[in-house]
């Protein structure tokens, strides 16, 4: 019989559907996730991973590691046996001294099309270069970043109303049964690795919550690309006096301009019209002051005045 033990290294909630296949149709040894964390007020609450929740609900052994090279930790592996490790989302790198211990090592499921968009975000980075297509990758972890074997890639198209929340959705869901499929593969014999092409590598690095303020000398579509990407967090903000609005359903306009960007065009119970790089316009539907509800911008005029010139 095939040994089809596995262990498991996740973080975030992306990785609880695959959590819940690998659960269902491998044997699930042991979950590894980080500490709990502690934000609010003080940042004394609890913040639970929910791979901790997962394990803790589905009865699977759990561990929560402060750092990955702990002989305990190690030994514990090791005493499992596992045929493989699966990792999705961790948030650390795996050392050596821990991927080398499954029988086929350790994969790591990467949503792009490796080499493309290695690192932290990239999905996020796909969306702001208004790529049409990314993908998930299944490679073996060493010690480089992302940058290991490949056992399998799917593609998956990019739709333009995506935004880095509905795309993960789309990632996660259709890579369940990409990943079941490569895990019996792998186990089974019947994949063969291959090396990625390092000249195409590029890289993805994380997002920063300073690179939520629009940039109005890029053209129309790419703020509005950047804004996809940047739902639900941070989000693309603007400077409304000493404010900064969200900015909300957005659209390119047909109209064009010979303006200086950030120069407010136009403004109907419609949108709000604003001038951007290249002579295009971006239609601004929705606007969400801090700590309100999203309003349009016609609405939000009616009890305040709206600058010529947003930053």
């Amino acid at each position: 019989m095939v040994n089809n033990k596995l262990v498991f290294f996740g973080t975030s909630d992306i990785g609880i559907p695959f959590l819940e296949m690998l659960r269902d149709e491998f044997r699930l040894q042991l979950i590894v996730t980080q500490p709990d964390a502690f934000g609010g007020r003080n940042r004394k609450t609890p913040i639970i991973p929910p791979v901790k929740t997962f394990a803790l609900e589905n009865n699977i052994p759990l561990e929560q590691p402060e750092i990955l090279k702990d002989e305990r930790l190690l030994q514990k592996i090791k005493d499992l046996e596992p045929a493989l490790g699966v990792v999705i989302a961790y948030g650390k790198f795996i050392p050596a001294s821990l991927f080398q211990i499954p029988t086929y090592r350790m994969v790591n499921v990467h949503f792009s099309l490796l080499p493309f968009y290695r690192g932290a975000a990239p999905v996020q980075r796909a969306i702001e270069n208004g790529d049409s297509t990314t993908g998930v990758t299944i490679f073996e972890i060493v010690k480089k970043m992302d940058a290991g074997p490949i056992w399998a890639q799917k593609e998956f198209p990019i739709s333009p109303g995506d935004t880095t929340e509905s795309l993960w959705k789309t990632l996660s869901l259709g890579g369940v049964d990409f990943l079941k499929e490569t895990i019996m593969g792998i186990l089974g014999g019947t994949l063969r690795q291959y090396p990625q092409d390092e000249s195409k590598a590029t890289y993805a690095p994380p997002v920063r919550k300073e690179e939520s303020r629009v940039d109005w000398n890029l053209t129309a579509q790419r703020i509005i690309d950047k804004a996809r990407a940047f739902t639900p967090w941070p989000g693309l903000c603007c400077g409304v006096g000493e404010q900064r609005f969200i900015l909300r359903k957005l659209k390119v306009s047909a109209l064009v301009h010979d303006k200086e960007p950030g120069q407010v065009l136009d403004m109907d119970r419609e949108s709000l019209k604003v001038c951007c790089g290249g002579g295009t316009v971006l239609e601004v539907r929705e606007l969400q002051p801090p700590g309100k509800t999203p309003m349009s911008p016609f609405c939000y005029c009616l009890g305040n005045r709206l600058p010529v010139k947003l930053c």
